[in-house]
């Protein structure tokens, strides 16, 4: 009926478009109509709406306006709004839920899926969800607010047909849509290889985007407008990023593979390499900004490649690292190399060193700009940048190093040139620590624990603990290299400032007790370390003043003249005692002060002071606390000692010499063997001559003496005195065979607590060769040619060991290894 009236209006009245008003008479017609037949409210607006759907199906002419179709669907709602019926279903359901007829909802289903398809399939060229810039136009808004009344429009409880198929025509309509834009943008690329690539990389950035943008724009519509899609259970993201998937990412391997083509070709070249890297990561920050937008990288579904974009980028990255390397490397070569005339008086660094750290200063820029999301490249990443920038202060460290060599490579420098020489060194050493200072807060810089905190949760501790240990050990070895080379400079200013002030230390080291010598040297380093102290760091003047220390210690050591009087070492100490404290009063640790060579040549001053009988205990000290290498074995005697207090401070000595073990006897071919007794050293003992056994000519291997000697009248203090002994001298007839034993007289026992001699315990000693290397012996030997007690000392010592032969091997109790 309604439909027949319709007709009947268009007919009359030749109208363009339907409305969907009726005029005044068939209203009232069909009010009447209506009331008696009982026709319910709903179910009339049921029918009108109805009527428009099937003539806009049946494309009708007039056609039907949408605001028609949206103004029948807003009085059905108000009308469903009033209607009781809906109590009758069930409570759960949400919206007005109408008793309608089975009737009524074929009709519905039918006419609703057919008006679905012809809206959201028609008229494919005009945009409806994809681009949203011109959402305001009136014919875009009115179609989505008919969707959005249909889909919330809920008169059953159950899944209807046409709901069905909104949710798919809709799907579908973005789809093609976001699919049509990308073709259609699409269409300026070449895609033809390699020599297209810089060209595709760039037109495709700009195409992600404007996608990113438009993309943005539908977000906030959506958001804004979004009960269409919740109601028709559409995801517009989900639909959106399945559509970029499918199309995008085949273009963007296509144009990376003929990327990665172009950059393995201009691998040579830098700026071709520099420049497609940065064509391709503008390209990589834009689909990392896409995928970000499009919440690609949480969606679950396995059809979304994108989730895995930076895969895409490996070889982009590697030559990105490369480049960055080459870049910061070659600026810090040709930083050095064009500040060839860096002799300044006023500057305490080098230009070239505020050029480094302003490189140092961009790669950690562009590292925080890259914007890499996946995590295994953060990390490699993170490791390699910090390993180019301590690289790069290795290269700048040895190149300035380098630089130092060749100057002081130049033979015979002028004296007054030295100063500037030295001046120079100093700020190359400053440099490099200015450089090093700057890296030792590389991880506050680089931020190396918050970086690692932001990464997934997944990254267990272990990993990042790991990550951070080779960070630091990275920037360890970059630490240690560069306080090594400036240690070196400084080193090699301080030698060299000693071997100009050579003439000065030379005479001090001749006579040290003038005193002038060292005034001398003191005036000139006052002076050449006030102005150095003016341009030096602040840190660096304490070492610089170690390492002079050290220089002066090493020259003294070097050229300490041997075999002078104990004055002599005793003036040499005092001075170096003065150097110690004015190095200590300008600026030296207190630490610095005790190096080993300090020890050394305290340790041999001390020796060189000590007299000519404290030389010689020192020695007999020596010989009776070494012990004999099996190599050596020379066999045993036994004897026993004693002493008996004789008077108020003099005492006897007893020496009970008993026989020998293991000696040699057949390797060295012995006929007749006698022990000689001797108190050592012998200028304490003036009024004792050494004593002789009788000769023995019967088993000599293990010949028996059973000799007692005695030495009267010897001073008690003797006791007391380390290094006093008594030499047990076992020998050949002629000679062949000398081996001694020496017992520390503070060892012997005194014989008041025995009845007899023979009580009292015996000594098993091991034969020794004389020993001739021990230092105060070579100290003697070096005094020989001005004191008579040490050369009559050296030379009874070498007249004995002139005559002894040679060892070769020995094991005990198989002598046949002796010549």
């Amino acid at each position: 009926m309604l439909k027949s009236e319709m007709s009947v209006i268009v007919k009359d009245i030749k109208l363009n478009s339907l409305d969907g008003k009726l005029q005044d008479k068939y209203s009232s017609l069909l009010l009447d109509f209506s009331k008696k037949h009982e026709i319910t409210p709903f179910s009339q607006s049921l029918a009108e709406l109805l009527t428009l759907l099937e003539w806009k199906n049946e494309r009708n002419n007039p056609q039907v306006e949408d605001s028609a179709v949206y103004n029948s669907l807003l009085q059905l709602e108000r009308v469903a709004k009033y209607t009781s019926s809906w109590e009758l279903f069930e409570k759960e359901c949400t919206g007005p839920l109408i008793d309608i007829s089975t009737f009524e909802m074929n009709m519905l289903e039918q006419n609703l899926s057919m008006y679905l398809i012809d809206l959201l399939r028609g008229n494919p060229t005009q945009p409806l969800f994809f681009p949203l810039k011109d959402f305001q136009k009136s014919e875009v808004i009115i179609k989505w607010r008919i969707l959005e009344k249909i889909a919330t429009i809920n008169i059953t409880p159950r899944k209807t047909i046409y709901m069905q198929k909104l949710t798919d025509e809709l799907t579908k309509r973005i789809q093609n849509e976001v699919r049509n834009w990308l073709q259609k943008e699409f269409q300026c690329l070449k895609l033809t290889g390699k020599n297209t690539a810089l060209k595709d990389v760039e037109s495709l950035t700009k195409i992600i985007k404007e996608l990113r943008s438009q993309v943005t724009i539908c977000i906030d519509v959506v958001s804004a407008e979004g009960t269409l899609f919740e109601a028709a259970s559409c995801s517009y993201l989900d639909s959106v990023s399945k559509t970029v998937n499918e199309e995008l990412r085949p273009v963007c391997l296509q144009i990376m593979k003929a990327m990665d083509i172009y950059q393995e070709y201009h691998k040579t070249f830098h700026v071709n390499l520099r420049d497609s890297c940065v064509l391709s990561h503008a390209l990589y920050r834009q689909l990392k900004s896409l995928v970000y937008c499009l919440h690609i990288e949480n969606k679950t579904s396995e059809n979304i490649d994108f989730k895995n974009y930076s895969c895409i980028f490996m070889k982009l990255f590697m030559n990105l690292l490369h480049v960055m390397k080459s870049e910061c490397h070659h600026r810090i070569k040709r930083a050095v190399d064009e500040s060839k005339d860096f002799y300044n008086k006023e500057e305490s660094i080098l230009s070239s060193s505020v050029i480094v750290l302003n490189c140092f200063c961009t790669v950690i820029d562009e590292w925080k700009h890259m914007e890499i999301s996946d995590e295994d490249l953060q990390i490699a990443f993170l490791i390699k940048i910090v390993d180019i920038i301590c690289d790069g202060a290795k290269i700048y460290a040895e190149s300035l190093d380098d630089r130092l060599e060749k100057i002081l490579q130049v033979k015979e420098l002028e004296f007054a040139k030295m100063s500037q020489v030295y001046h120079k060194a100093v700020i190359l050493a400053n440099s490099v620590d200015h450089v090093r200072e700057f890296l030792k807060e590389l991880s506050i810089k680089m931020q190396w624990e918050e970086s690692l905190s932001l990464l997934n949760d997944a990254l267990d501790c272990t990993m990042k603990k790991q990550v951070l240990r080779i960070l630091n050990l990275v920037h360890q070895s970059m630490d240690i290299h560069l306080d090594h080379v400036i240690m070196k400079m400084l080193d090699d200013v301080s030698d060299n400032l000693v071997s100009v002030c050579e003439k000065q230390l030379s005479s001090w080291m001749n006579s040290p007790s003038s005193g002038q010598a060292y005034e001398r040297i003191q005036i000139y380093l006052n002076e050449y370390l006030e102005n150095l102290k003016e341009t030096i760091r602040d840190n660096l003047f304490p070492k610089f003043l170690s390492l002079l220390w050290s220089a002066i210690l090493n020259y003294a050591q070097k050229k300490f003249l041997e075999g002078e009087p104990p004055e002599y070492a005793e003036s040499l100490k005092k001075d170096i005692e003065y150097f110690r404290e004015y190095f200590l009063y300008i600026g030296m640790l207190e630490s610095d002060s005790y190096k080993a060579v300090w020890q050394q040549i305290m340790s041999l001053i001390d020796l060189n002071s000590k007299s000519t009988v404290d030389l010689q205990l020192d020695y007999y000290t020596h010989i009776a606390e070494s012990l004999v290498s099996p190599v050596e074995y020379l066999g045993h005697v036994a004897f026993q000692a004693g002493y008996k207090i004789t008077g108020q401070d003099t005492i006897d000595l007893y020496i009970n010499v008993q026989k020998g073990q293991r000696l040699p006897a057949r390797s060295f071919e012995m006929s007749e063997l006698h022990v000689k007794l001797a108190l050592c050293p012998s200028s304490m003992f003036p009024n004792h001559v050494p004593l002789k056994t009788a000769t023995v000519t019967e088993d000599l291997d293990n010949p028996v003496f059973n000799e007692l000697f005695q030495f009267s009248k010897l001073p008690t203090k003797v006791l007391s005195v380390k290094g006093a002994v008594v030499q047990v001298h076992v020998l050949n007839q002629d000679s062949s065979y000398s081996a001694e034993a020496v017992l520390l007289l503070k060892q012997v026992q005194n014989m008041s607590g025995f009845t007899s001699l023979e009580f009292l315990p015996v000594y098993l000693m091991p034969l020794k060769k004389f020993e001739m290397s021990e230092i105060s012996f070579q100290v003697l030997e070096s005094r020989s040619r001005w004191d008579k007690s040490a050369k009559h000392f050296i030379n009874s010592r070498m007249k004995t060991k002139g005559q002894q032969k040679t060892l070769l091997s020995c094991i005990p109790g198989k002598n046949s290894c002796f010549l």
